[in-house]
């Protein structure tokens, strides 16, 4: 990610300074404590970034005045306040105002997806580690364990061992099917109740789609396949930099939802949270516009599955909004959201910081589309929602 800083921006004051909840944040691993998780030469683009980026001039000039107001949400990347350091990111909190945050890795998540010891492994370790940022950050910034869901009875037996340590939050691959089954599959249910039982949330996040941002290998070929990217004027491939995201071509960010929604509703379809009503699911930087489409295609084939015999509890939009949490980009339209699908239960706050992506203003651009919904709604945008997946902040 660029930590290439504007010029002093303005940051919009929130009313509800000190309260807000933040659903998507990033953690950055510095060199050693990469290398401690990865192995002795971690690979992929955002490592040999971050290796070569820390001994730039830039970096220092970032680090010696992060901590100025004007600079807080103008540095971005490795050089922002609390990147990577658990005390510093619970510092940063308190200066934006934010309560507590979820935190998502930043040095890549080949580990997540591929289905090999080694990745299994270096889970474990990257896990370790982030439950111990976790704690020193006085759990206000809570980092997701990374749960591989190649081996079934291997990610349950991880989830119960990170929950005995104290995790706040799971991440979960998306780029196949779990296990070589749905995640609605009976295999899976001992996870379910396990997060359930513990009020800890699974997530999925922007990027566990699959490769674009891997050189491992065909094991993290992104969902759907990549050869749909195949053209002049589509394929492209990321910047030098710790990160990727939006910038990547003009396909990415319009695909990158498919696999997290097949995986919400296989989940939804499949009875999870009917099986498990108080499990907390979110899904976090891959936008919100196309929720209220695919809730609104579920609900109308339960009508349909209801009529022959296949009987759902509740509708799948009520599951939706009783369970699962998604984090809209800044640029989305949510009063036209809200208002052709509702669901604006599911809708919560985020500022992706440190990343470039989320902006040097969040709270004022959010602001702007909430300005045109009831007044009410901006507590439950910045922080009633997020309470589901932020539990106990």
């Amino acid at each position: 990610m660029s930590a290439r800083a504007k010029a002093a921006p303005t940051s919009t004051p929130s009313p509800f300074h000190g309260e807000l909840l933040d659903a998507d944040g990033h953690l950055y691993l510095n060199w050693d404590d990469s290398k401690e998780v990865y192995g002795p030469n971690p690979r992929g683009v955002a490592n040999a970034f971050l290796r070569d980026y820390v001994h730039t001039e830039e970096f220092k000039a970032n680090r010696a005045k992060n901590r100025q107001p004007e600079s807080l949400w103008a540095i971005k990347g490795m050089g922002a306040l609390g990147a990577y350091d658990p005390i510093e990111r619970r510092d940063a909190l308190t200066a934006m105002g934010v309560k507590a945050q979820l935190l998502f890795a930043n040095n890549g998540n080949w580990e997540l997806m591929a289905d090999t010891d080694e990745a299994r492994a270096i889970c474990m370790r990257y896990n370790d580690h982030i439950v111990e940022v976790t704690q020193r950050s006085d759990n206000r910034a809570r980092a997701a364990c990374h749960i591989n869901m190649s081996d079934p009875r291997w990610a349950v037996g991880e989830v119960e061992r990170v929950l005995k340590k104290g995790a706040k939050c799971v991440l979960l691959p998306c780029h196949q099917a779990p296990g070589g089954v749905s995640p609605s599959h009976q295999c899976w249910d001992p996870l379910w109740a396990r997060l359930q039982e513990a009020d800890v949330p699974a997530t999925l996040h922007l990027g566990l789609s699959g490769g674009l941002l891997s050189d491992r290998g065909p094991e993290t070929l992104m969902f759907p396949n990549p050869n749909w990217s195949d053209s002049a004027t589509l394929r492209n491939k990321p910047a030098f930099r710790a990160g990727g995201e939006e910038a990547i071509s003009p396909y990415y960010m319009l695909v990158t939802h498919m696999a997290p929604e097949l995986f919400m509703q296989t989940m939804v379809m499949g009875k999870v949270f009917e099986r498990f009503p108080r499990l907390r699911f979110g899904i976090i930087e891959l936008g919100a516009a196309w929720v209220g489409p695919a809730v609104e295609r579920m609900d109308l084939w339960a009508n349909f599955m209801n009529k022959i015999g296949v009987k759902y509890d509740l509708k799948p939009s009520e599951y939706v909004r009783r369970n699962i949490r998604v984090t809209p980009f800044w640029h989305e339209d949510l009063p036209l959201m809200i208002g052709r699908y509702g669901l604006k239960e599911i809708y919560c706050f985020s500022t992706d910081y440190p990343h470039i992506e989320g902006s040097y203003d969040p709270i004022g651009k959010f602001n702007k589309h909430l300005a045109k919904l009831d007044p009410a709604y901006a507590r439950d945008f910045f922080i009633e929602n997020g309470r589901w997946l932020l539990p106990n902040a």
